[in-house]
């Protein structure tokens, strides 16, 4: 833990058993990818990286988001809950639409339902086909 970053308000339990509820819940739409969940903390703000991704690395969407909790009058825990209900719902519209919505690029601010503050961005990537790119580019077969 360095100066500015706190302990996760998640813990290693906690993320298995949020990402294992998010696969049960997802479970006919998602086929073959799983999710898994990253939390960084520092004094002021909370971060998450909700990834949907495949075995292989073909298919790899990191949603990211983030919150300033303490702008926001809200516990480390309450503003870990906020960002997690707004990827959830953002995820399942975009699994329900067959992958027709995004987010941007760029961070977005956005409004959760009981009105905070937050920003989020994604993008999909193949990292399989960026590793045999990059490969190829470095001159390796």
């Amino acid at each position: 833990m360095t100066g500015n970053q706190a302990r996760s308000p998640i813990t290693p339990a906690e993320n298995t058993e949020i990402t294992n509820a998010l696969q049960r819940k997802y479970a006919a739409l998602t086929g073959n990818r799983m999710f898994t969940l990253e939390c960084e903390v520092d004094v002021h703000s909370i971060s998450l990286t909700l990834t949907l991704k495949s075995d292989d690395e073909t298919f790899f969407y990191p949603v990211e988001g983030r919150i300033a909790w303490r702008e926001e009058g809200l516990s480390q825990k309450a503003a870990t809950g906020v960002l997690l209900d707004v990827m959830d719902n953002y995820f399942q519209e975009y699994l329900v639409n067959d992958g027709e919505v995004f987010l941007p690029v760029d961070w977005q601010e956005y409004e959760s339902v009981e009105g905070q503050k937050l920003q989020l961005r994604g993008q999909i990537r193949n990292l399989k086909l960026e590793k045999m790119a990059d490969d190829l580019l470095a001159g390796q077969p």
